[in-house]
């Protein structure tokens, strides 16, 4: 699978818990917000990036890439999501597994390691 793939996956993996949580899920038409699509419930309204973590194969751990990356053949790019570009970064993970984090939490602008233990009361069992 390609990093298109697995991030349409980790969309509809967060829909999908959205909806089963009694959320209205909105998306934006386009590509051009720094959010995925919003969420509301009792009149309150969130933006929700979404980022697939895949296994990194020489540690054994979820690794996420937290950067906007574009380009073509000739020319590629990664920028840092500024602090105030959306509200939640939900993380699903190549073991199945879902992360809801505020992003005001989430210090590192880079790449974390979704399994480590500081983001373990994050995850939604």
């Amino acid at each position: 699978m390609n990093t298109k793939e697995r991030g349409d996956i980790a969309v509809g993996e967060a829909i999908n818990y959205f909806l089963k949580n009694g959320y209205e899920v909105s998306l934006p038409i386009g590509d051009k917000r720094h959010y995925d699509f919003l969420i509301e419930k009792e009149g309150k309204i969130n933006r929700i990036q979404v980022k697939f973590a895949g296994i990194q194969k020489t540690k054994n751990q979820c690794r996420v890439g937290l950067r906007i990356t574009g380009g073509n053949q000739s020319f590629h790019y990664a920028k840092k999501y500024p602090d105030d570009a959306f509200d939640f970064l939900f993380v699903y993970t190549e073991r199945d597994e879902k992360y809801l984090l505020p992003w005001k939490e989430v210090t590192c602008r880079n790449e974390i390691t979704i399994e480590n233990k500081k983001y373990k009361m994050y995850n939604l069992k």
